[in-house]
């Protein structure tokens, strides 16, 4: 789903960090999830990921398998499927996102019938994090409500 038809730039940190799961590659990961990586990717954060990788390294491997069978998402749905989701659906996308770019989600809200999104400016791929107050809050009223 990439505009450019290649990986985005936090991809390619992504499966690289996954590939070598250093401090190094976490601190690099950690800085294009966000968009204000001066205050979220910490050095804690970069260490505690790559302790983390290094002791799940299954995951490390399911996911990168996963990714050069077309990727995790190419098994989850099918474009033409999508306006045949019934489900209500909130999308919340980061502005700034590095990873996935926020057209996509402009793309699944154009395809899922009773969908609604959320662009947070100032946001990258960690909305949750970045965000957390306004994102829980979105959450919190979607669900209440749907």
């Amino acid at each position: 789903l990439s505009p450019a038809g290649g990986l985005s730039e936090g991809m390619k940190t992504l499966v690289a960090a996954y590939r070598e799961p250093s401090v190094e590659s976490m601190t690099r990961l950690t800085e294009v999830m966000t968009y204000d990586s001066a205050r979220f990717a910490t050095p804690e954060l970069a260490a505690e990921r790559a302790e983390n990788a290094k002791a799940h390294p299954q995951h490390l491997t399911n996911y990168l398998d996963a990714f050069a069978k077309g990727g995790p998402v190419a098994k989850w749905f099918r474009l033409e499927d999508l306006p045949g989701v019934q489900a209500p659906t909130l999308l919340i996308h980061g502005r700034d996102d590095r990873v996935v770019h926020y057209e996509n989600t402009l793309l699944l809200l154009a395809h899922i019938p009773n969908s609604r999104a959320v662009l947070l400016n100032r946001c990258g791929h960690w909305a949750q994090v970045e965000h957390a107050e306004e994102f829980n809050r979105l959450v919190i009223e979607f669900v209440t409500n749907n």
